[in-house]
C-alpha cells in the first residue's frame, strides 16, 4: 500500500488566489475592465473559473473556464444587464469572491441603488475560514452613531 506523501498533501491543501478585487463602484454595460487578484504562483496550476453573479437572485454567469491565473488579470467585457453584482474567481479550492459592484446602462445613465461595496457572504473554504476578500476601508459596529458632521 502506498501511502500519501505530506509534501504532495500540502499541494492539495495550498490555495494559489487570496482574493479578487472589485472592478469599481459602477462600471458600465459593453465596457472592457480589468479583473486583478492576488496569486501565490504554484506548479501545475490548474485553469480558474471566472463568473459574475447577480447578487439579488444568485445567478451566476460564467465568464470563462479558462483563466490563466498566474496572469493576475483578465480583460472581460461587460455582458450582463444592469444590476447588482460580484465576481467569483475559483481556482480548484473554492470561489474567491469580490466586493459588489454597480452595472449601468451607459445610454440612460442609471444604475440600480443599494449598492454598497460591501463584500457578499460566500461559502467557507476546507480550512473553515471565509473565500471572500473585502473592499471597504472603514467599518462601524450596529448601534454605533457616528457622524462625520462637524457639531
Amino acid at each position: 500500500m502506498k501511502g500519501i506523501n505530506l509534501l504532495d498533501l500540502n499541494i492539495l491543501l495550498t490555495v494559489n488566489v487570496q482574493s479578487i478585487n472589485t472592478p469599481g463602484p459602477r462600471v458600465a454595460v459593453g465596457a472592457t475592465i480589468p479583473i486583478t487578484w492576488a496569486y501565490t504562483p504554484q506548479a501545475n496550476a490548474l485553469p480558474g473559473t471566472l463568473s459574475v453573479i447577480d447578487s439579488v437572485t444568485q445567478s451566476r454567469t460564467t465568464i470563462s473556464t479558462t483563466i490563466v491565473l498566474s496572469s493576475k488579470n483578465y480583460q472581460w467585457k461587460v455582458n450582463v444587464p444592469p444590476g447588482s453584482y460580484y465576481l467569483a474567481l475559483n481556482d480548484g479550492a473554492g470561489d474567491k469572491l469580490s466586493g459588489t459592484f454597480s452595472v449601468f446602462d451607459a445610454n440612460s445613465g442609471t444604475a440600480p441603488t443599494g449598492t454598497s461595496g460591501s463584500t457578499p457572504s460566500g461559502p467557507t473554504n476546507s480550512l473553515g475560514s471565509s473565500n471572500s476578500s473585502s473592499s471597504s476601508g472603514s467599518s462601524s459596529s450596529p448601534g454605533s452613531t457616528k457622524s462625520n458632521v462637524a457639531p
